[in-house]
């Protein structure tokens, strides 16, 4: 999948009044419950935030450290709104698939001598929600 497939795929989902989205085993995709039930196959129930952080994943996306920097280059190359980087930290809000992925990535950095302090920086994560991340792990 190319950028324009993802943008034009996941666009459509943001209009869905769904939170989910659902795939059948040759990855069609169907909007409601209604018309699965209508197609009378098996299908696998997707959250949307999920299904597009893999589809980002696979145009090499990994973080939200990746997106971030991705966004912001992209703000600086067209000129938009906003391309400046605010200097003040918001709250954050991590799904489960979020937090296990950077919590992965976590352990290989670990593994690799990355202190935390770095690991955060290049994550956006602040320090201490990796810290806490770390204690409720064990």
């Amino acid at each position: 999948m190319d950028i324009k497939e993802f943008v034009k795929e996941y666009n459509q989902l943001l209009s869905n009044d769904s939170p989910f989205i659902y795939v059948d085993q040759d990855g069609k995709r169907y909007k409601s419950a209604e018309e699965v039930y209508k197609s009378g196959k098996q299908v696998s129930i997707k959250n949307t935030n999920d299904a597009a952080v893999e589809g980002l994943k696979g145009l090499g996306i990994d973080t939200k450290s990746d997106a971030s920097k991705f966004i912001e280059l992209l703000n600086h190359i067209f000129g938009l709104e906003g391309s400046k980087k605010s200097s003040t930290r918001t709250r954050k809000t991590y799904t489960e698939g979020e937090k296990a992925s950077l919590m992965e990535s976590w352990a290989k950095a670990d593994a690799d001598g990355i202190s935390k302090v770095n690991f955060c920086k290049d994550n956006d994560i602040t320090y201490q929600t990796l810290m806490k991340w770390i204690r409720e792990s064990k």
